[in-house]
């Protein structure tokens, strides 16, 4: 859907400037991507990838996920959500790619911008984060753990007549992330290396070992 609207060149058709330049820096970051998986999946795949990294980056934010079925309609239209649902499966299911094709897609991008910056005379910065997405509705999700509940430990700070909080952490069923991210002086952070990653069940990893296999692949 996402794709069509982009193409459309008709002047007639009622687009705002805002998500003209939405779809278009969308379009162009994935470009060298979408050229990869072009390679590698049918061309339809290719599209619902566009699609659906726009209705991510477009309907989502802290306070609220995405279903799946949400997706669907997002990507075809809410009349069509069943059918933009099966599209979402059939990109994910597919075996001819896998997630090491965004990795390195992250991980060239950042050595690109590493000797861009050094030709300017600016020295690159490899910056640690740490962060966590917290699911605390269920735990009906593979590899979900425990995670420390950000929003639990605001909401338990120390108010006006609120004067007896949790003496103990409050944790919530979740994933951890941990990355990488490149900057410079007065420059904006972009994604090196990330990893989403469990401490639980049968894909359970411990953080010291994410942290180690970054730095030996650091550029």
């Amino acid at each position: 859907m996402f794709r069509t609207i982009l193409q459309n060149k008709d002047k007639n058709a009622s687009k705002s400037r805002a998500s003209d330049f939405i779809l278009e820096r969308g379009h162009r970051y994935l470009h060298p991507l979408q050229l990869r998986l072009d390679a590698l999946i049918d061309t339809r795949l290719v599209s619902t990838f566009y699609d659906l990294f726009m209705a991510i980056l477009v309907f989502r934010h802290n306070r609220m996920g995405l279903l799946l079925s949400e997706l669907g309609g997002y990507i075809c239209g809410l009349s069509h959500a069943p059918a933009g649902t099966k599209r979402i499966s059939n990109l994910l299911r597919c075996k001819k790619w896998s997630s090491t094709l965004i990795d390195d897609f992250f991980f060239e991008r950042s050595r690109e911008r590493i000797k861009s910056l050094q030709s300017n005379g600016q020295r690159p910065l490899l910056l640690w984060d740490e962060s966590k997405i917290e699911k605390s509705e269920s735990w009906f999700l593979e590899g979900l753990c425990s995670v420390e509940s950000s929003k639990g430990k605001r909401l338990t700070k120390i108010r006006k007549g609120f004067y007896k909080p949790p003496t103990q952490r409050i944790c919530v069923p979740g994933f951890h992330w941990t990355a990488t991210l490149l900057s410079a002086l007065g420059q904006t952070p972009s994604v090196c290396q990330m990893s989403w990653w469990t401490s639980r069940g049968k894909y359970q990893e411990v953080g010291t070992n994410i942290i180690f296999r970054m730095l030996k692949k650091a550029p």
